[in-house]
C-alpha cells in the first residue's frame, strides 16, 4: 500500500529492571511473552516480536542521553486503538497525552524506566494532507478522546494487544536534526516528508514517517555507548535482497564500517544510535 522498501521490526532497550518492564509491556501495553532468558525478554503480538528488553547493570536516566524519543505501535483499526485507550483510562494508566496528526490519532506514555511509547492508528490515507512533491503535512490537535473512547470494547479479562499491531515508526532523540536526517536519507534512502529546524519526520515509500528524528532534548546530552539504559538498537527489516545490497553499498560509501553477516547489516551513527538491517528470508512476514 505504501510502496516501501523496508519494514520496521522490533525495537531494543537496555532496562535496569527486566522484571518490572517485562510486567509493564504485558500488562499495560498488552504484548504476549514471545521468549525470555535470564537476562532478556521478547515481547509482541502472536508470532511477531515488537520490543526485546535487555537486563542492563548500567546506571543512567534515559533522557540523559540520545537514543529514543519515543517508539511508535500502531493498530490495525480506530476500534482497536478506542479499546487500548479505553484500557488505558479505565485502569487509570498515565499518559502524556493524546493528538491528532491528520494522518494518524496517537496516544503517549512512557514505560517505567521513562523510554517513550506512542500507540497510534493511522487515518485513511485518502484523507492525508499530500503536497505534489509527495510531502505530508501534518498537524498536532487535541484528539477526540470522547469519540475513540466510545468505540473501544470494555475488556473482559486482561487486555492483549490486537492481531496486526505492528512498529509504525521509531523517533530519535539526536544532537543535530539536519545532519541526521541528511544521513539517514542517505544510508537508508528514505525521503523528507516533512521538517522543520529541529526536526524531520522521514519515510520510505508513500508512508508519513519510518523515522523521525528531532533535537528537543538539546546539544548536550551523552552518546550513547553499549549497555547504556535506554535504546539498545532498532530494527529495519527488507524483503527484496536487492534493496538490502544496495541500503549496505550506501552504508559503505558513507565511510561507515558496518557489521555484516549473510543477513544482516548494523551500523551506528555519530549520535551512537544503532540500526539493525535484516534480509528476511524468502516467504517470512
Amino acid at each position: 500500500m505504501y510502496n516501501s522498501q523496508f519494514e520496521l521490526g522490533p525495537v531494543a532497550l537496555n532496562v535496569r529492571n527486566l522484571v518490572l518492564q517485562s510486567l509493564f509491556y504485558q500488562q499495560v501495553l498488552g504484548l504476549q511473552d514471545l521468549s525470555q532468558s535470564p537476562n532478556q525478554v521478547d515481547l509482541g503480538v502472536g508470532q511477531n516480536p515488537l520490543v526485546r528488553l535487555i537486563q542492563t547493570e548500567q546506571e543512567g536516566n534515559v533522557n540523559k542521553s540520545y537514543g529514543l524519543f519515543h517508539l511508535a505501535l500502531v493498530l490495525p483499526s480506530r476500534e482497536d486503538f478506542g479499546t487500548i485507550f479505553r484500557h488505558f483510562i479505565d485502569n487509570k494508566i498515565p499518559l502524556q497525552g493524546a493528538s491528532d496528526h491528520g494522518y494518524s490519532e496517537a496516544i503517549y506514555l512512557a514505560d517505567t524506566e521513562g523510554n517513550g511509547i506512542e500507540i497510534y492508528r493511522d487515518l485513511p490515507q485518502d484523507t492525508w494532507d499530500v503536497r505534489p512533491d509527495g510531502r505530508i503535512i501534518g498537524k498536532t490537535e487535541p484528539m477526540d478522546a470522547e469519540a475513540v473512547y466510545a468505540l473501544g470494547k470494555k475488556a473482559d479479562a486482561a487486555y492483549q494487544m490486537p492481531a496486526g499491531s505492528r512498529m509504525g515508526h521509531v523517533h530519535l532523540s539526536v544532537q543535530e536534526s539536519t545532519a541526521s536526517s541528511r544521513f539517514y536519507q542517505e544510508v537508508l534512502a528514505v525521503e523528507d516528508k516533512f521538517s522543520l529546524p529541529s526536526a524531520s519526520w522521514l519515510a520510505s515509500g508513500a508512508y508519513h514517517h519510518h523515522l523521525a528524528v528531532n533535537e528537543w532534548g538539546g546539544k548536550n546530552l551523552q552518546m550513547r555507548t553499549a549497555g547504556m539504559p535506554g535504546l539498545a538498537y532498532y530494527t529495519v527489516i527488507y524483503h527484496d535482497a536487492a534493496a538490502y545490497q544496495s541500503m549496505l553499498e550506501r552504508a559503505q560509501r558513507q565511510g561507515l564500517l558496518p557489521t555484516i553477516t549473510s543477513q544482516e547489516v548494523v551500523f551506528t551513527d555519530k549520535d551512537g544510535i544503532t540500526t539493525r538491517a535484516l534480509l528476511a528470508a524468502p516467504g517470512q512476514s
